[in-house]
């Protein structure tokens, strides 16, 4: 029983440790890349562990040690990724003009899911100025039509899989396009968003296919870069929202906002995990917005749960400059952001 018992422990200690270190492989296989999703997971899984060596007599004093220096080194690494996501004490303060503000609300609806009602009445309860539903087809776009009357500007794609999207807009919007960027078959919304005061911000809707069994990072990655680097040559502030199924620790995400010149607002309210929904264990940070420095973001919410295996967010916005700053860009991060799209059009071409 003592040989079980230390042998499990040693076994668990050293998953824990290939797992927490696992992302830093440069590949883009879809089980090395998920292995990025669950830090908190890792550093609670790896303080008990650690704390049933500690008053385990069944593990010998040497090999004691070494755990205790592997699991060690993972808990510092997990918490290096966390860390920037713990909430701030000193949120937010700012004047915005009324004519400046703007609250946008994201949701995946999860495809499937026939409960509309509960979506609507909370879209009606936080009243957004924007709305972007993801995960549609035909059945919701009926359905999320009772929003026509309150929200009457509207930009759409739905694909016949689970990568149809909805845009809803009390402002006015133009230049609106809705395509396919990189080769890959899940849509973008690109539009401007005219504000009260007559200044517009550029709008990002993203939903990229997320790594899984049968299907590489690659297409996620480069819908990412892409955005990234054409946010770089616009001339208005540009916000990206969306389920990204990327975490904000991620190396793809890392880049993107170095690229983009991107701010993530969870670095001041917190982790705020928002998939999955119906699971105690699986919590972690997909549905993101992402903004330039001449937009702040006044407060970041996940709202309640009502169907889907996603909770939606609600942010409010200011058009007015933050006192963020966005990461500094790296030497090669343009080449790289280049090489993911280039990877991502080849795979696309060899699969017709």
């Amino acid at each position: 029983m003592k040989y079980v018992v230390s042998t499990l422990l040693t076994l668990a200690t050293l998953a824990l440790f290939l797992l927490s270190f696992g992302a830093l492989i440069e590949t883009n296989l879809w089980w090395v890349r998920m292995t990025d999703f669950p830090r908190l997971q890792y550093l609670i899984a790896l303080i008990a562990v650690l704390a049933l060596i500690a008053i385990s007599r069944t593990v010998s004093r040497k090999l004691r040690m070494v755990l205790v220096a592997l699991g060690a080194l993972a808990i510092g690494y997990n918490t290096l990724k966390l860390f920037p996501y713990l909430p701030q004490s000193n949120t937010p303060q700012f004047a915005c003009e009324a004519d400046q503000k703007f609250v946008l609300m994201v949701a995946n609806v999860k495809k499937g899911n026939r409960n509309a009602n509960d979506l609507i009445r909370l879209v009606e309860e936080q009243s957004p100025d924007l709305f972007l539903a993801l995960e549609t087809d035909e059945w919701w776009d009926a359905e999320l039509a009772a929003l026509d009357s309150q929200m009457p500007h509207k930009a759409q794609r739905i694909t016949g899989g689970f990568f149809g999207m909805h845009l809803f807009s009390r402002l006015p919007i133009s230049e609106t396009e809705v395509i396919f960027p990189v080769e890959q078959d899940a849509p973008a919304i690109l539009t401007n968003v005219e504000m009260p005061s007559g200044d517009s911000v550029h709008f990002m809707g993203l939903h990229p296919r997320p790594p899984h069994p049968g299907q590489s990072s690659t297409g996620r990655d480069a819908q990412l870069m892409w955005a990234a680097l054409k946010s770089r040559d616009s001339d208005l502030p540009v916000l990206v929202a969306g389920d990204l199924n990327a975490v904000p620790w991620e190396t793809s995400i890392e880049r993107l906002q170095r690229v983009g010149g991107f701010i993530d607002p969870r670095e001041k309210f917190g982790y705020k995990p928002t998939y999955d929904a119906h699971s105690w264990w699986m919590s972690w940070p997909l549905d993101q917005i992402l903004h330039q420095p001449e937009l702040a973001v006044a407060n970041f919410e996940v709202l309640p749960e009502w169907g889907s295996d996603h909770y939606p967010i609600k942010v409010e916005m200011c058009n007015t400059a933050t006192d963020m700053e966005p990461p500094q860009l790296r030497k090669d991060d343009i080449a790289e952001a280049e090489q993911d799209i280039h990877l991502a059009i080849r795979s696309a071409v060899d699969q017709r």
